[in-house]
């Protein structure tokens, strides 16, 4: 466990790219989807996201509580797409997390997925750590972590967590913003 929280306390102030991502998690992607790539710094609209969210969209954290590490990323899938006449392109983007299992594998578990996002991106993933988070309409609502989730964030817009929910052995969803 303490090895964990050490890696997961220098995730915060020097986020994991994707260089960082163990080979097992590299060929899950893959086998998620053959076209299936991480979401570089450079696909970011640092205009629009700020310039602590242009990195490449990986982060790490004990997300299930169980003292290993997982991984959560946004991954591209396939390459971007112009637009019928637009100077614009567009692709999938999708936010899955790996969670570390005893084998050294990581099982997937897609949280969301989104088609036709324009490039570069204007959503982000980030790490939310343990403790309280408001919920966007109801500020008077509040979800306790016990351990870190992932923050999905739509940039200039909603922001929404994902945390583990060891009832169910699931990722469920909170408005954090709207």
């Amino acid at each position: 466990m303490l090895a964990v929280s050490a890696a997961t306390g220098a995730g915060a102030a020097d986020p994991p790219t994707v260089a960082d991502l163990p080979p097992a998690v590299q060929d899950a992607i893959t086998r998620l989807h053959p076209e299936a790539s991480v979401l570089g710094a450079d696909e970011v609209l640092a205009d629009r996201c700020g310039p602590e969210h242009r990195r490449d969209q990986v982060v790490r954290g004990d997300l299930n509580g169980d003292g290993r590490a997982d991984y959560a990323v946004l991954v591209r899938v396939g390459a971007p797409k112009v637009v019928s006449g637009e100077p614009v392109k567009s692709t999938s983007v999708w936010a899955v997390v790996f969670l570390g299992r005893r084998d050294g594998l990581y099982r997937p578990f897609i949280l969301a997925k989104w088609d036709d996002v324009m490039m570069p991106s204007r959503r982000v993933i980030a790490l939310q750590p343990p403790g309280k988070v408001h919920h966007g309409a109801h500020p008077e609502r509040v979800l306790t972590l016990k351990q870190p989730g992932v923050r999905s964030v739509l940039c200039e817009g909603t922001e929404t967590v994902y945390y583990w929910a060891s009832r169910g052995q699931t990722f469920r969803e909170y408005l954090a913003k709207e």
